[in-house]
C-alpha cells in the first residue's frame, strides 16, 4: 500500500498544478473507468472510492485495483481523464 500512497501523493501534486493552471477546483479524479464501474480518487479526503456506490474501497478491493491504478497514473491515463474533464468545463 505504500507504493499506492506515493502515487496518490504524486497525483495530489498534479491536481494542484491543474487547479492553478485552469483555475477550477477539482474534487475528484477518475483512476479507472470501465463500463460497469468507475474508481476515483477523492482529493477532499484522500480516499479511493467507487463512484457509483459512493463509498470508500475496502482493503481487499484496493489490493485488487492497486496495480491498475498505479499503471494508469504511470502511463498518463489519469492525466488524460483530467484533461478531458477540463475540456468539458473550460472549453477549448
Amino acid at each position: 500500500m505504500d507504493e499506492l500512497k506515493s502515487y496518490t501523493n504524486l497525483l495530489l501534486s498534479k491536481i494542484a498544478y491543474a487547479e492553478e493552471l485552469y483555475g477550477i477546483k477539482i474534487n475528484y479524479v477518475p483512476l479507472i473507468v470501465r463500463k460497469e464501474e468507475t474508481i476515483i480518487f477523492d482529493k477532499r479526503d484522500g480516499k479511493i472510492k467507487n463512484l457509483s456506490e459512493k463509498r470508500e474501497l475496502s482493503r481487499e478491493e484496493l489490493e485488487k485495483f492497486k496495480e491498475e491504478i498505479i499503471q494508469n497514473i504511470k502511463n498518463g491515463t489519469v492525466e488524460l481523464y483530467l484533461t478531458l474533464t477540463f475540456g468539458e468545463d473550460v472549453g477549448l
